[in-house]
């Protein structure tokens, strides 16, 4: 069982055929995206969709004055994402990741209609779990998402996702994870660690945020993929 909490939404209709495991950026919880769920359950091809945000842990972050905030893994500079990784925090977060995933198959969801999605610091983690799942599974989302500079750290690593579709969506005018960054996760993930099918979307004018077009286009997705 993972050992974080989450929110949990649906399925509208029992029994629930697939899930959705999405999470959310520093700072965030999980409730910041249970929207999602929402907007999704307004088409009836996600009405046995089980819905999961989990909540990061509770960590203090150099970058804002080791205070403490919601986090997947610390943050050394905020100007400099790639000055030092946390690699500990975020092997750890990933390990949260596969309970997750597999708290959900032993529920009865066969993992090929499960996603794994996220935002920001949860994108980065979704985009690595493609390379870490100890199962094949439905699809992968990450928006406004990075790589970290160097994956070597990453244990466990298969090519069992290697042709799960991902989707990526990035704004143009994003200030915090600026969209160079997102090119560059795209070219790892996908020229250097081989996935497959790997779509990548940018919106011009958005910051770091999402918006409507990039949900609708997130939406088809995971319908395409799961649904």
């Amino acid at each position: 069982m993972p050992g974080l909490s989450a929110v949990r939404v649906g399925p509208v209709e029992q029994p629930a055929k697939s899930a959705v495991i999405f999470l959310h950026g520093i700072g965030d919880s999980g409730a910041g995206w249970a929207f999602f769920a929402e907007t999704l359950t307004r088409d009836t091809a996600f009405s046995q969709t089980r819905f999961i945000f989990p909540n990061a842990p509770i960590t203090n972050i150099v970058a804002n004055g080791n205070n403490p905030m919601p986090a997947w893994f610390d943050v050394y500079d905020w100007n400099d994402l790639h000055a030092k990784q946390d690699t500990v925090g975020f092997l750890k977060s990933l390990e949260q990741v596969k309970a997750f995933v597999k708290e959900q198959m032993d529920l009865g969801i066969d993992p090929k209609n499960i996603v794994v999605g996220g935002f920001s610091q949860g994108a980065a983690l979704a985009l690595a779990s493609a390379l870490v799942l100890p199962v094949k599974i439905g699809g992968i989302v990450a928006l406004s998402g990075m790589a970290s500079a160097n994956i070597d750290f990453l244990t466990g690593r298969n090519s069992l996702n290697r042709e799960t579709p991902v989707f990526h969506g990035h704004g143009d005018a994003d200030p915090v994870v600026p969209l160079a960054l997102g090119k560059q996760a795209r070219a790892l993930y996908s020229d250097t660690c081989g996935l497959q099918s790997y779509e990548f979307h940018e919106y011009p004018g958005l910051a770091h945020s999402s918006c409507p077009e990039e949900i609708l286009d997130t939406t088809a997705f995971i319908k395409k993929t799961i649904a």
